[in-house]
């Protein structure tokens, strides 16, 4: 935390009857400056109650409905952990980042802060590994024809995700802790929930962060390589169907042999292994015996292209904080010399990886009309039991 030109002029016109350095007066000092740091950040704090809301509420539905499916698939599996993994945070990372904003000098709770840190890192280490093995599983699927996870293996790989989140994040132990703040007023000092005092002069944070940079970058890319991929794939395949099922046209009829090759084609992609499962079927809105009309065949699904918004929604979020880390690391003080609106945008860039927890049920929203209808009977059900 800096000591800014508000904590200074505080520091200035505090009276000389606070030097008598009892502890009344140090934490009525303290609790001055929380104040003004509650002023200070409070557009960061309520950008942070918007998403803890949004996130509770979106990702309790979403884990409503994909736990109601009796047989899950492995789509609605990679959902459903992806939902719990974002409630985790939105239901207890956030609400204690918005304590430490509101307790910026007293955060008297070093076992705490420890704790919000590695699960706010847990988390979000297991979501881009999840992220990383959907990728796969679309490969797999689509490029592969058809030869993705079975239930089971996802089932395994989401678990081996959450436990290297988890393993990736307990350097965060001893990295973050207390962090005694100076003040010019003898005797005073606030705590915050930092990086800890005795990581001063250490290259372990800076090793850390870079590290996690690293897999970051690793992960972006492969991801981004393997969607390159399908999509090579996908427009390679429907120039070579169109070159091999134009001829036919004129010599097959609509229900002869093309159309049972169409089908071969499109079965690569079974999404779901009973009707039930709404969200993944294409929301086009058309009749069966429309789409049993002739295409290029292979084409991305809906499921797909869900999956890559919420990577790219991932992405955007996360890097912020990364970048703002590997900054506080290499520049000496540099938190401590930003002017006040900078330190604003500082807290801000620090936050942004919560954006990731509260998005994904919008983006669900947006890009399936299925998933919107099955939120519209859900509540309708819970109006008419009422």
């Amino acid at each position: 935390m800096a000591t800014d030109f508000s904590i200074l002029s505080t520091t200035a016109v505090w009276n000389e009857s606070f030097y008598n350095h009892s502890s009344i007066d140090s934490y009525a000092f303290l609790r001055k400056l929380n104040k003004e740091a509650i002023i200070q950040y409070l557009p960061v704090i309520v950008f942070l109650c918007i998403l803890m809301v949004f996130g509770i509420v979106g990702n309790i539905i979403v884990s409503v409905l994909f736990c109601q499916r009796r047989r899950k698939s492995t789509y609605d599996l990679f959902i459903l952990n992806l939902a719990l993994l974002d409630l985790l945070t939105c239901f207890v990372g956030i609400p204690i980042e918005i304590a430490d904003l509101c307790f910026s000098y007293t955060f008297y709770a070093p076992i705490a802060c420890k704790i919000l840190r590695v699960l706010e890192s847990w988390t979000s280490m297991a979501s881009a590994l999840i992220l990383v093995i959907v990728a796969i599983d679309r490969y797999k699927r689509i490029c592969k024809l058809g030869k993705s996870f079975s239930r089971k293996k996802v089932k395994v790989l989401c678990f081996v995700a959450v436990c290297l989140g988890g393993l990736l994040s307990w350097p965060l132990f001893i990295i973050i802790g207390k962090k005694t703040i100076e003040f010019e007023v003898p005797g005073i000092k606030g705590v915050d929930c930092s990086m800890s005092d005795d990581m001063k002069g250490s290259k372990f944070p800076l090793v850390y962060y870079g590290v996690l940079l690293f897999c970051f970058v690793l992960c972006f890319v492969f991801v981004v390589v393997v969607y390159i991929r399908i999509s090579v794939y996908i427009k390679k395949t429907k120039t070579t169907r169109r070159k091999h099922v134009e001829p036919f046209d004129s010599s097959f009829s609509s229900t002869g042999r093309q159309q049972t090759t169409l089908v071969s084609f499109q079965s690569i992609n079974p999404e779901h292994p009973h009707p039930n499962n709404t969200l993944c079927r294409h929301d086009t809105g058309q009749s069966d015996s429309k789409k049993s009309k002739p295409t290029s065949g292979v084409h991305v699904t809906r499921p797909t292209t869900i999956f890559v918004a919420i990577t790219i929604a991932f992405v955007i979020s996360f890097l912020p904080f990364l970048i703002t880390m590997l900054l506080r690391n290499l520049i000496r003080d540099f938190e401590e010399n930003l002017s006040s609106s900078l330190q604003v945008f500082f807290k801000f860039c620090l936050k942004t990886f919560f954006i990731n927890n509260a998005i994904n049920p919008v983006i669900y929203g947006f890009l399936s009309r299925q998933f919107r209808e099955d939120v519209r009977r859900l509540f309708r059900g819970c109006v008419c039991h009422h």
